[in-house]
Formats: structure tokens, C-alpha cells, sequence
């Protein structure tokens, strides 16, 4: 992996920095939009890796640009949506000829809207490829909210109800891709993984996620298993090995402290769990050239 290799001697020395939004005011309502031209070895300039504290969406009209997100290299051409949660720690992009559409925004700025849609469940994917046409269609959404951002009367609430519309849009398009058989699992797919990402260092167990869901435990695992091939158990497990990765790798945060941050009380066992998943143990992974 080319980033991976570029980074190992980079890590961060206490905490992973979290950047936090710098809209028109200071406010937790924050929603920015904008267009980016590049052509850089680095979108951010930041050279640490590093989280934000609200959602980005970014649409890739042309070019090509490589993200690296939780150990994972995206090399993304256009057309396509490439979508980040807050709690994703991701590092060094470039991009060549890039043209995006950035939207960073808060979920405060949706709270106050109606809506159906429970639009985090979008952020369950990092890339959404898109032909042409569809990515027109998406620009004619676009295009009325920069419109509406950038005007001298501009918003909140227009704002919000037009963004909602892009995010309804967004869901329609990832659905249309399922077949009518697999939606309902993809709901609760979709829902336990959402429920993984929050609860997964404290909540270890199948039983838990199914209480939460109202279903049972062994058809909870029959969904994840239809869809992925690996059971609930596994899932749950590999969220807490990507918590205990990030602290490792980007932090100097002691095996110890990171056992017991990532809901294990015998750091021993942690090892043991570690290396089962990763083929490595903590101290190889955590290790600096």
C-alpha cells in the first residue's frame, strides 16, 4: 500500500487531533459548501493524521484523488461521492486535476427537519461511484444550494431542506442498486453497523445489538451472514481491532491503556485477540521504523 508505507514514520505523539469546523460563525449548526480545484499532493495541508468534528461529502466531478482512510487506501476517479464520518481518522490526500464539491456539515443541521431519512445510515459506505448522468442529476441539487449559500438572503432553513433532499436523493440512488429481496436486510445491516460504530467497546455481545433491534440474536447473524459472510460476532469484533489500530498507529497511547480503552481488562487476552485478527502482534504493529 503506497500511503501506508509513506506514513509509518509520521505518528502522532499523545492524541489524534480532532479539527473542528471554521464556518461563517461559530455556531453548532455548522454547514459550509464549496467548490476545489487541485492539483496538490495534500487537500488539507495537515501534517498529522487527524479527525474533524462534523461530516464531509465530497462529490468528484474530475480528476483522481487518493484518500486514506483507517488504513485503508481509496484511489477514487470521477465520477463518484466520497463520504467521511467524524470519527474516521484519515490522512495525507492527494488529488490531480481534481474539480470536488465539498459539503462539511454538523448533524445539528438537519435536527430540526421531519425527514424519514435517517441520513447516517449513507455514511456506512466511503465511496459511491456514479456514471454521468447521474452525476448530473446530482449537480442540478448542488447547484441550488450553492446558490442559496452564497446569496446575500441566504437560508438556514432552505439550506437545510434543499441539503435534505440531496441526502434523500443519495439514499434513493444507493437503494435503487438493491434488489427488492435484500432491502430489508440491508436495514438492518445497515442499523447494526451504525449501532457497532458507537457501542462496540462496551457492547461486546450479538445478544446486545439484537435487544437494541428488536430481533433475535440468530436472525440478527443470519442477515450479517447473508450479507457479508461473516457473522455479527465477527463484525463487532473487527470494530473493536480498528478502535485498537488507530490507537496503536497514531498515538503513543501504552498496549496496556489501550487494552482496557478498547473494553478488555486483561491486556494479555487483548494480545492474544489482536493477533488472531490482525496475524501481528500490538507491539509489531505499533512499532516505529
Amino acid at each position: 500500500m503506497v500511503l501506508f508505507t509513506e506514513i509509518q514514520n509520521m505518528k502522532a505523539q499523545e492524541t489524534i487531533p480532532v479539527y473542528q469546523s471554521t464556518g461563517k460563525k461559530e455556531e453548532d449548526d455548522f454547514f459550509t459548501i464549496k467548490w476545489l480545484d487541485l492539483n496538490i499532493d495534500s487537500l488539507e495541508r495537515i501534517e498529522k493524521p487527524h479527525r474533524h468534528d462534523y461530516f464531509s461529502i465530497y462529490f468528484l466531478i474530475g480528476g483522481t484523488t487518493v484518500q486514506f482512510i483507517d488504513f485503508q487506501e481509496y484511489r477514487v476517479k470521477a465520477k463518484a461521492i466520497i463520504l467521511m464520518r467524524p470519527e474516521q481518522i484519515h490522512f495525507h490526500v492527494k488529488a490531480q486535476n481534481a474539480k470536488l464539491l465539498q459539503i462539511q456539515f454538523k448533524d445539528q443541521f438537519l435536527l430540526t427537519l421531519q425527514s424519514k431519512l435517517n441520513w447516517q445510515d449513507l455514511f456506512s459506505m466511503d465511496v459511491v461511484e456514479l456514471n454521468e448522468g447521474e452525476m448530473d442529476s446530482f449537480l442540478n441539487f448542488i447547484n441550488l444550494i450553492h446558490e442559496e449559500y452564497r446569496g446575500k438572503m441566504a437560508s438556514k432553513e432552505i439550506l437545510s431542506k434543499l441539503f435534505s433532499a440531496l441526502l434523500d436523493k443519495i439514499s434513493l440512488h444507493i437503494r435503487q442498486r438493491d434488489s427488492q429481496e435484500m432491502r430489508k436486510y440491508n436495514f438492518i445491516y445497515k442499523s447494526f453497523t451504525n449501532l457497532v460504530k458507537k457501542h462496540a467497546l462496551e457492547d461486546v455481545k450479538v445478544s446486545d445489538y439484537a435487544r437494541k433491534l428488536f430481533i433475535s440474536a440468530g436472525h440478527l447473524n443470519d442477515v450479517i451472514k447473508e450479507i457479508t459472510g461473516k457473522n455479527a460476532k465477527t463484525l463487532i469484533n473487527e470494530q473493536r481491532i480498528l478502535e485498537a489500530k488507530r490507537l496503536l498507529y497514531w498515538t503513543d497511547t501504552p498496549i496496556r491503556e489501550v487494552a482496557f480503552k478498547t473494553g478488555f481488562e486483561d491486556p494479555a487476552y487483548f494480545t492474544r485477540f489482536f493477533k488472531k485478527y490482525t496475524g501481528i502482534l500490538p507491539r509489531e504493529f505499533q512499532r516505529k521504523e
